[in-house]
């Protein structure tokens, strides 16, 4: 499994540096860094954050809720739901936690209030909030208070587990104190190019938090009545427009090496995946614009990938959004409806399907059918069903964007509305429904058992398996 750091090579070949000819401590390595600049962090941070939207973790996701299907070897184990401790150690451990965005994050953060830099904090924060987004929807209860602590005591070596409830609670209070960071004074020395997405403009980096905080507390939907009316508030704040939207488009410079994940595992992992046959079929019985852009069909197969100046989502090139407007558009549509504002929501649905087909360079003449069909509540009265036409519509759009929002959409309100894979039973699913959470990576168990057994036990039934829901859903 090749799970890079996209940008690795910029934190190599971007720090200069001196040796020394003393030898005053020959535990020392003179060739190795002692510290790095902060211009040299951001963008690794960045990149695998990006990274981790398309890469094998997204991948599953996209797999089960049947955006995609398995050809062989391990694809086809993940869509009929055979998922074991050893899937996701390499997402765990290098994608996160380890070597991974988690600690960049941390360390980021840390050394950007050393220096006083507080646009490099507020980035960091809102990089960290978004990946510890991502860990806690896959497995529930997970490090943090104690995690990256390494330096401060052997007795952090093996961090506890916090509950799912405290990382939703300090998910919004890193989006909360990154605004804060990113509404100081500018000061001399902060980001620039080096900031891949906004070349250091706070702005952008504050409507993408606000954003997110409407994200996560939508999916708090089933634990807080207030969730709606706090996405609301929050998205009063966010993108005002495509154009604001925090997309990612330094993917290709070199080829395959730092392509779009979509795009390498495409040319790296030849007919493994294609487009499950039915997201296809649907698309194109409902005469979707969007069908040619996402998928080609090879005689056999709808395949996602055709070569690496293809397809929209799995070129080289392609782009990724940390959280994109259309998505923003669709949490809108959802919160209006969750706060009695029916219409209001009708119209943030009309302006979440315009915007995904804009994104892509649709021409407005080809989707105005479809938006009428699709983007209104028209015969429609109740707003469960006003619901699931929200979540349906935005299981379409986030097609190679956003995997983990459609497979935590289903998780929480059961929209799409999908049948589990027949014989998808089997011991880390018994009961072969689409899986609700992964299973605690073999490496954590075996480094840091007494904690994770501690969090199993605050599972539902003390079950470590697939179809165990976590804190959020049950």
């Amino acid at each position: 499994m090749r799970q890079i750091k996209i940008f690795i090579v910029v934190l190599i070949t971007g720090v200069l540096f001196t040796t020394s000819c003393e030898f005053g401590d020959i535990n020392v390595d003179p060739t190795t860094l002692s510290s790095v600049q902060l211009k040299d962090q951001l963008p690794v941070a960045i990149g695998q954050t990006v990274f981790n939207i398309g890469t094998e973790g997204a991948r599953a996701a996209g797999l089960i809720m049947q955006q995609y299907k398995g050809i062989e070897a391990q694809q086809q184990q993940l869509e009929r739901y055979i998922i074991d401790d050893n899937t996701f150690n390499n997402f765990w451990s290098f994608g996160l936690y380890g070597g991974g965005v988690l600690k960049d994050c941390k360390l980021l953060i840390d050394q950007g209030t050393e220096k006083e830099q507080p646009y490099y904090v507020g980035i960091a924060k809102v990089l960290l909030a978004v990946n510890l987004g991502y860990t806690t929807l896959c497995w529930g209860d997970v490090p943090y208070s104690e995690a990256f602590r390494g330096t401060e005591g052997t007795e952090f070596f093996k961090p506890v587990f916090d509950t799912q409830e405290s990382i939703f609670a300090n998910i919004q209070t890193l989006l909360d104190e990154a605004i804060v960071e990113l509404n100081k004074p500018e000061v001399s020395g902060g980001p620039g190019s080096d900031d891949l997405i906004y070349a250091g403009d706070p702005d952008g980096w504050i409507q993408t938090a606000y954003a997110l905080k409407a994200r996560y507390h939508l999916y708090l939907v089933k634990r807080d009545g207030q969730a709606a009316s706090k996405a609301v508030s929050a998205l009063n704040n966010a993108y005002g427009s495509l154009a604001d939207e925090s997309m990612f488009t330094a993917y290709g410079g070199r080829g395959a090496n730092d392509a779009n994940p979509l795009g390498q595992f495409g040319a790296q992992r030849p007919n493994t995946l294609a487009i499950n046959d039915d997201f296809a079929e649907t698309m194109d019985i409902k005469g979707d614009p969007r069908q040619p852009f996402y998928m080609a069909n090879d005689g056999s197969n709808y395949i996602f990938y055709t070569g690496p100046s293809g397809l929209f989502w799995s070129s080289y090139t392609s782009p990724a959004p940390i959280i994109s407007y259309s998505e923003q558009k669709f949490l809108e549509a959802e919160a209006l409806l969750g706060t009695g504002d029916a219409t209001g929501s009708a119209i943030a649905l009309e302006e979440a399907i315009e915007a995904n087909m804009e994104q892509m360079g649709i021409d407005p003449a080809d989707y105005g059918a479809y938006v009428a069909a699709y983007g209104n509540f028209t015969g429609l009265v109740s707003d469960d069903e006003r619901l699931e036409r929200i979540l349906t519509e935005k299981y379409f759009a986030m097609y190679g964007q956003g995997f983990f929002e459609t497979w935590t959409d289903y998780r929480r309100t059961g929209y799409p509305d999908l049948e589990p894979i027949a014989g998808g039973v089997n011991g880390s699913n018994p009961s072969g429904v689409i899986p609700r959470r992964w299973t605690y990576p073999t490496d954590e168990k075996f480094a840091n058992t007494e904690n994770v057994n501690a969090a199993v036990q605050r599972l539902p039934g003390g079950r470590d398996l697939l179809d165990v829901d976590v804190w959020a859903f049950e």
